[in-house]
């Protein structure tokens, strides 16, 4: 959702002339793998929303909601971009228990800074173009959304069980490098 929001709020979807709906799914790479481009990107977004609530919330809190238990950290550091998101439509989400606002956070511009590095090395590097895009989410005969692992975008067809798997691609190397 962060990635989305992302393009959603900045001009890159233009650049690639794409539809900003598709660009996040066209990332080639899994989430959990540091090692790729989309893995790391959620290492980042990880790291920045517990600094962001680190610097905002008292410390017991801080332990209670993003230390003691992972599924509350993470659907506290979600509820987190759901604050910057929702706050720039003109609403205000709450929680329990009651955090204070963080849509104005200076970090959320180190974030921008990552997925904007992280989208650039991937269109210069030729692994995220409209062509791939275009692939990644096409629509089967009977509308229902289809995502396309192989033969059409090589970015997304790596196999899952290799050496694939522990060699991250060219691209996350220089993304890795560059922050």
């Amino acid at each position: 959702m962060a990635l989305r929001w992302f393009v959603h709020q900045n001009p890159l979807s233009a650049k690639l002339g794409a539809n900003p709906e598709t660009i996040a799914d066209a990332i080639p790479s899994k989430l959990a793998d540091r090692k790729t481009p989309l893995g790391e990107l959620n290492w980042i977004f990880t790291a920045i929303t517990d600094t962001i609530a680190w610097n905002v919330l008292p410390s017991p809190l801080f332990q209670r909601l993003f230390r003691q238990d992972l599924l509350v950290a993470s659907m506290f550091r979600n509820f987190l971009l759901a604050d910057r998101i929702l706050r720039s439509l003109n609403f205000s989400p709450t929680s329990h228990p009651e955090l204070p606002t963080t849509c104005h956070h200076p970090l959320w511009q180190a974030w921008d800074l990552a997925v904007e590095g992280c989208l650039n090395q991937l269109i210069d590097d030729g692994l995220l173009r409209k062509s791939s895009i275009a692939v990644a989410v096409e629509k089967n005969n009977d509308g229902n959304q289809k995502n396309d692992t192989s033969e059409n975008n090589p970015a997304r067809g790596q196999q899952t069980n290799s050496s694939a798997d522990h060699n991250p691609p060219a691209a996350a190397d220089a993304i890795t490098s560059n922050m």
